[in-house]
């Protein structure tokens, strides 16, 4: 799993707060719940693609990958 891959730089919090209010993001988010890594990694592939890697999209899905290396679930800069 390339991590690296699925993160897109660093952003501002109040972008952040507001990419992650959709509602869609948010479903997402409780369907990843409890998944294995490998398969919240490709859950977050298909929605960046299903999203056309918006600009909301690449923002909250590095915002959750974020919060995974803050969880100690994946190593900082893995690839």
């Amino acid at each position: 799993m390339n991590w690296k891959k699925l993160t897109f730089g660093k952003y501002n919090i109040l972008r952040i707060q507001s990419a992650v209010r959709d509602a869609g993001w948010q479903l997402l988010r409780l369907r990843m719940r409890g998944a294995p890594l490998q398969q919240k990694y490709d859950m977050l592939t298909e929605y960046l693609e299903r999203e056309s890697y918006s600009e909301d999209a690449k923002i909250q899905v590095t915002n959750y990958i974020n919060a995974l290396r803050r969880a100690g679930l994946v190593k900082p800069q893995s690839g």
